[in-house]
């Protein structure tokens, strides 16, 4: 066995039977889920259930989209069980009779001095969760995007008259009141697909 790589694939070599695996996702799409039950773990396994990836394994990444990533239906992808599965997971955990939420957003970034061109340079990804509202967690959000691309507008060399600009795409949130007797979970996840 053998594995070479370079920046965007790798190639695995077993037995003279090549896998290529390109790491940079095609596509994403957007979910969430609610779970109750008497237990912690239980009520995470539902919540991803509802969500449609419970039988993906959950590989946590962090906030980048690729330029040329699009999202596409849930409904459209399907997982293999046990299928490695990258994310971005937003969850929250609570006991009866408590609120709990969890969410994430997305927006491209876009390069605002050049008008001939509306392709996205990059998006970005964020999640917030905690014992909020939904109306909190929207807004919380979509400061966070904010803040990220004003962030890498600070970081961009100025000699090159360069300005990104948000362009909010979508935020999904979901909010629940636990059960009484109950542990609960919610989840948000931005899921790629490649």
């Amino acid at each position: 066995m053998f594995i070479l790589a370079n920046k965007n694939s790798f190639y695995i070599c077993v037995d003279e039977l090549i896998l290529i695996i390109d790491m940079i996702p095609k596509a994403f799409f957007i979910t969430s889920g609610v779970g109750m039950a008497y237990d912690h773990d239980a009520a995470f396994d539902l919540a991803l259930q509802d969500a449609g990836i419970g039988e993906c394994n959950l590989v946590e990444v962090s906030s980048i989209l690729p330029a040329k990533a699009k999202e596409v239906d849930k409904m459209s992808c399907r997982c293999t069980p046990g299928e490695i599965t990258f994310c971005v997971l937003s969850r929250m955990a609570g006991k009866s009779g408590e609120l709990i939420g969890a969410g994430v957003g997305y927006g491209w970034l876009r390069d605002s001095t050049d008008s001939d061109s509306n392709s996205p340079v990059f998006g970005i990804i964020c999640e917030h969760h905690g014992h909020h509202s939904r109306d909190y967690l929207e807004s919380k959000i979509r400061n966070k995007l904010k803040t990220m691309a004003d962030s890498r507008n600070r970081n961009i060399d100025k000699d090159k008259d360069k300005e990104l600009k948000l362009d909010l795409k979508r935020i999904e949130v979901k909010t629940a009141v636990v059960e009484e007797h109950k542990f609960g979970s919610v989840v948000a996840a931005l899921v790629f697909v490649t």
